[in-house]
């Protein structure tokens, strides 16, 4: 069965992006919200900045989907040269 070296190197990304950027981005989105609980335009206006920054991080951070790597062939192993 071969191996599809693509999926595995493309789903590190992802598990990497989660721990660094996802995670992070998503609780100060949804605690920027929890822990000021605005009441008053203003304090709304600065929640919702902060959780479109967040969200903007988030998304801008994203790894890029790749297409799979192809195996390079080995030289000589076709047997003409």
């Amino acid at each position: 069965m071969p191996i599809d070296r693509g999926k595995s190197s493309n789903r590190r990304a992802w598990a990497r992006w989660a721990l660094r950027w996802g995670v992070p981005s998503a609780a100060i989105a949804l605690g920027s919200v929890w822990v000021v609980q605005p009441d008053s335009g203003v304090s709304a206006i600065a929640v919702a900045g902060v959780a479109l920054t967040a969200l903007l991080v988030f998304v801008g951070t994203m790894p890029r989907r790749r297409p799979p790597v192809e195996p390079r062939a080995r030289r000589g192993a076709g047997g003409t040269e």
